[in-house]
This record gives structure tokens, C-alpha cells and sequence, in this order.
């Protein structure tokens, strides 16, 4: 957790524990997974679920850009930059939302600030490398 200018807290990561932040106020009874992601450059909750198989010709699905200092980590999986939340394309009620969302890494240099990319647009005109992979989320 960490202090915002205003004084609230927000989430860096994912927790299982109750969520007061500015605009979210969740008790989180059933101690599941929630985390702040960014979409439209706003701060919104999610519960991911985990990994899923789909057949994405037949399946709907949305983006989830993830920036990563690199595709192949350290551990051979993606190096995540530590702070970043993740960036939704879209959000229920938009024509392109799907409860799946297809990762797109999108490849910063080691010294990017976390948090800078906040939505779709700001990540389509870094000029970073992005890379779809074959995960789906839900």
C-alpha cells in the first residue's frame, strides 16, 4: 500500500484483504483477490481470477497492457516493472469489453517510472515494443 497526494491510500499490488481507497470502499469477506488496474487513466478494481484456456477465434476478448522490463525474465517469464498497475483497453458497458483479457506486454527501459502508461492510448503511442502473448485472464 501506498499514500496518495490526497492523503488516501491505493493498492500496488494485488491483495486478499479488505480495500479503502479513494472512490472504493470494499470489505473483501471472502478474502479474494483484488487489484488496482488503469483504464482511460482512472484507477479502477479488479478480481482476477487466473489463467484461462480459450480459443480466441471463438471467444471474445479484451487487452491487458502489462509493462515489463523484459519478456524473459531472470526466472524465463516476464519481468514485470514492480508498482505498475495493469492497463484494461476497456471496462464494462464498452463495445470492445470482455471479462477475458489477452496480455500485451509492452517492453519499457529499466528506468521507466511505474504508472506512467496509464490506458491503451498512452501505451499505443510510447513507442515501446508490444507484445501480444497467447495469455488470457479472466
Amino acid at each position: 500500500m501506498a499514500q496518495d497526494s490526497s492523503g488516501g491510500l491505493h493498492y500496488t499490488r494485488d491483495v486478499t484483504e479488505p480495500v479503502h481507497a479513494p472512490g472504493f470502499d470494499y470489505s473483501n469477506p471472502h478474502g479474494q483477490r483484488v487489484g488496482p488496474r488503469w483504464i482511460n487513466g482512472e484507477i479502477a478494481y479488479a478480481m482476477p481470477l487466473g489463467v484461462i484456456r480459450i480459443d480466441p477465434e471463438q471467444q471474445k476478448w479484451a487487452k491487458e497492457y502489462v509493462p515489463v522490463f523484459s519478456v524473459e525474465g531472470p526466472d524465463g517469464r516476464p519481468e514485470r516493472v514492480p508498482g505498475q498497475y495493469g492497463i484494461y483497453d476497456s471496462k464494462p458497458g464498452d463495445e470492445s469489453y470482455s471479462p477475458i483479457w489477452r496480455y500485451h506486454y509492452v517492453v519499457v527501459p529499466r528506468d521507466y517510472e511505474p504508472n506512467t502508461l496509464r490506458s491503451e492510448d498512452d501505451c499505443l503511442k510510447s513507442g515501446f515494443p508490444i507484445i501480444q502473448a497467447d495469455l488470457y485472464t479472466n
